[in-house]
């Protein structure tokens, strides 16, 4: 009994400091290790990419985590892709029981230029630790009500993104019932940037 009151505790509190919005992602940094290691492993599983010893690295990151793939080690970044400004108004209107929840329509400029900035970002770390990697992944979760699967595919289409570090990019959705896919993952076309002249 004991043990399943301890069990019954711990659950509290992993639900109570979840994101009651935008998906149930976890505010706490034991817990946002967790769902980022559960999104690559969705990720690379529904790519069809076979991955061995896939590890969390905590806090020496970038990248969040690493995983043996055909053979080598590979490291991979994990990020959001959310618009702030609809989930604050929202996550301020469900703790304050006023107003309305907000969701966001995205145009397909504005996602492209939020996923290009996302990108950018994430192939020029400053402080990449335990490289050199042989491929660099990233997975870029969203949980926003308008980019479904279909309008993130559409929205991609004959859309490349020059990269120096980063070899692979997926959008990960979050959980579609009744889908075959049921945590699609979305391919983002990626190409190798050309190195830049010597002076």
């Amino acid at each position: 009994m004991d043990d399943e009151d301890e069990i019954a505790k711990e659950l509290r509190t992993y639900v109570d400091q979840l994101r009651p919005f935008q998906g149930a992602r976890s505010t706490k940094r034991i817990h946002r290790d967790r769902d980022e290691l559960d999104d690559v492993e969705r990720t690379l599983t529904a790519a069809g990419i076979q991955f061995i010893d896939l590890r969390h690295r905590g806090n020496q990151d970038p990248p969040d985590c690493e995983a043996i793939i055909r053979g080598v080690r590979c490291g991979i970044e994990v990020t959001e892709l959310v618009h702030e400004r609809a989930l604050r108004a929202s996550i301020k209107s469900i703790k304050t029981k006023k107003g309305f929840m907000h969701h966001h329509e995205w145009t397909r400029e504005e996602f492209l230029t939020e996923l290009r900035g996302r990108i950018e970002e994430k192939d020029n770390p400053t402080d990449l630790k335990d490289g050199p990697y042989k491929r660099y992944f990233l997975v870029i979760w969203t949980g926003e009500m308008h980019l479904t699967k279909e309008a993130i595919r559409d929205f991609l289409e004959g859309v490349s993104f020059a990269c120096s570090l980063i070899t692979d990019a997926f959008i990960a959705l979050d959980y579609h019932p009744g889908s075959a896919d049921r945590y699609p993952a979305i391919p983002i076309s990626i190409v190798k940037r050309a190195a830049k002249p010597e002076q």
